[in-house]
């Protein structure tokens, strides 16, 4: 009887520590990214038929990137986004777009979430209501997040809240924080 328990709880502890490793799941047929990974992950065969072609075909705003050189480098990202969301397939190349052609030299910290995100543990902490979700952070103090689209563009969003501290996106409740 000790046994058992004690193996259930080793299971217990063993699943719940490997929330965050990075695997593949499937969905639709299809195998999408869960975890915590890096960007090369999403240049890998499959998911780099998407990244590939929205960074290529983004041309963000020189005057805002110029705007942005000199400030984002004191920030930290966290991106938290899904394989499998069109959203998230269309923003985060252009988010990496604008962090490459802005100079930032800093590896923003991915989540892969899976399709039914509510009770994955990183979309819990995070309170994530949709992906993507790019949060932004200085001194470790979250500044301000862009909720699964920009308000005008990931370029002038992140200058805003970057030099501002004016920046809400329309799908956040600060009060709920």
């Amino acid at each position: 009887m000790k046994n058992s328990i004690l193996f259930l709880i080793i299971l217990f502890l063993t699943a719940c520590s490997a929330t965050d490793q990075l695997h593949t799941a499937q969905y639709n047929g299809k195998d999408i990214l869960v975890g915590k990974g890096h960007r090369s992950d999403l240049e890998k065969k499959y998911y780099n038929e998407w990244f590939d072609a929205n960074y290529r075909d983004y041309h963000p705003d020189i005057k805002i990137i110029n705007q942005l050189k000199p400030v984002v480098n004191a920030y930290k990202i966290v991106i938290l986004m899904g394989t499998w969301c069109p959203d998230s397939r269309e923003q985060v190349p252009v988010l990496f777009k604008v962090l490459d052609e802005a100079g930032y030299r800093k590896n923003p910290e991915i989540y892969f979430v899976p399709r039914k995100y509510k009770y994955y543990k990183p979309a819990k902490k995070y309170k994530i209501i949709r992906v993507p979700t790019i949060i932004v952070y200085k001194n470790d103090k979250e500044k301000a997040r862009i909720i699964e689209y920009p308000m005008k563009n990931i370029e002038a969003d992140l200058l805003k809240i970057m030099t501002t501290n004016d920046y809400m996106h329309e799908l956040q409740d600060y009060s709920k924080n």
